[in-house]
């Protein structure tokens, strides 16, 4: 594979800041980690670097990784700390309800202005030249990307941007009207000062066109890679917590959800579909497992409170990957009801581990699944019941193949490949270094 730049940085402003690996955040770490590992082969270097106010300073590749926090890592520090609490606690829960739209704008650019500069004060600051590619992948909503990426454009390198989806656009009723705003702020800015765009899925480069060209916005070359599943590591076997395994080990049909705790989601029309199915005698059971957030909270102290919490239905908060791989090695089937994905790395996960999958009827499921997956039309109770039904009566995991595997590793150089075309298509009379890369 031949590349048309001579380094490749890549944003982690936001990543780095978070002890978990979830979303944008698993995809950032794992495609850095194979960018890095494939990069080395050559002499192709791959710098991490985060915002510092207008510009970007370079961060040490192990910094970004999600191990244990300690005192060298910036997501141990007050700042991160701060961040997080903001963005997904409830800090950010009290001020969207007390505080007028204009006003929550206004102090939300001058928090983040200050949080990520603070957060990148000591770290070196990055020169960028002819022949880099800026990639910028991370939730670079979360802070005035536009500046420091156009500045590095001016410097020579190529601004290459990563869209997971427009969920925020196209379905502002399952967050808040300041998130919308700042996320169509943020796409329309950083459009403008890309090179390339890059998408995690056909189905979001369909819907960043359809989008663009509804909304009179000029898009760069823009191209779709597909992400990674890497292959069950049998070390995790052990950090199974008891009840959990318990859980699973029962008698009869378990059902998993796995996913943060957002409107999107739609855990509660779940719960509901599950109930109907108790009062009528069915002993199916339902574990949901997902990172709190602050809009999720009453659905959380629901599940927390409910009559059959720890007997057919169990809720993990804190899931460890070795926990996620037995879920899916051991439920009959995973749920997946969400009302708006981008791409929806939970199916791949189940399907590539023999779990069979029942999910609403998105685009990008249909572009993901094979014959272990079923659909119902979205909101239909009875359609998603019907599958359930099905599903339960007999254990078919042994009669549905696995999905074959897709890891990272081949994710990261479909990446680079399809950032190499749109690059080269956009720029074919510049003379810059190209590297040879190896796909393996």
């Amino acid at each position: 594979m031949k590349v048309p730049f001579s380094r490749l940085l890549v944003d982690v402003s936001y990543t780095r800041t978070q002890r978990g690996s979830i979303g944008v955040t698993r995809v950032v770490r794992s495609l850095l980690k194979e960018f890095e590992e494939t990069t080395s082969q050559t002499e192709l270097p791959c710098l991490a670097v985060a915002i510092h106010g207008r510009g970007f300073r370079e961060i040490p590749l192990s910094a970004v990784a999600a191990s244990e926090v300690n005192s060298s890592n910036v997501a141990a520090s007050p700042a991160a700390s701060m961040l997080r609490g903001i963005t997904g606690g409830r800090g950010r829960q009290l001020a969207l309800a007390s505080l007028p739209l204009s006003l929550l704008y206004g102090v939300w650019r001058l928090y983040s202005r200050w949080i990520f500069k603070a957060l990148s004060r000591q770290a070196p600051p990055v020169i960028f030249e002819e022949g880099d590619v800026l990639f910028m992948g991370d939730a670079s909503w979360h802070y005035e990307a536009w500046h420091a990426a156009q500045r590095a454009r001016e410097q020579g390198a190529r601004v290459v941007l990563m869209v997971h989806d427009l969920i925020p656009l196209r379905h502002p009723e399952y967050g808040a009207s300041l998130i919308s705003m700042v996320f169509k702020e943020w796409l329309t800015r950083m459009l403008l000062c890309s090179d390339a765009v890059v998408c995690n899925s056909e189905a979001t480069e369909r819907d960043l066109k359809s989008y663009a060209a509804s909304s009179g916005i000029s898009l760069p070359p823009v191209g779709h890679f597909r992400l990674g599943c890497d292959p069950t590591n049998p070390a995790n076997a052990e950090t199974v917590r008891p009840a959990l395994a318990s859980f699973l080990q029962k008698p009869g049909a378990s059902f998993v959800a796995v996913g943060s705790f957002e409107p999107r989601k739609n855990y509660a029309w779940v719960l509901q579909v599950f109930e109907r199915l108790w009062e009528n005698g069915q002993e199916f059971r339902l574990l949901i497992a997902g990172r709190p957030t602050a809009e999720g909270r009453a659905l959380i102290e629901k599940l927390k409170l409910h009559s059959e919490q720890g007997r057919k239905l169990l809720t993990v908060f804190d899931a460890t990957d070795g926990e996620l791989e037995h879920m899916y090695h051991h439920a009959w089937a995973l749920l997946f009801p969400s009302l708006a994905e981008g791409f929806g790395l939970p199916l791949v996960e189940a399907r590539t581990r023999g779990c069979l999958v029942i999910a609403s009827d998105l685009p990008v499921f249909r572009e993901l699944a094979d014959e272990g997956v079923s659909l119902y039309p979205k909101y239909s109770a009875e359609g998603i019941e019907a599958l359930v039904m099905a599903c339960a009566k007999a254990d078919r995991r042994a009669l549905v193949a696995p999905m074959p595997a897709f890891t990272w590793r081949a994710s990261a150089a479909q990446c680079l490949q399809v950032t190499a075309e749109l690059l080269m298509n956009q720029f074919p009379q510049k003379k810059i270094l190209r590297a040879s890369l190896s796909e393996s």
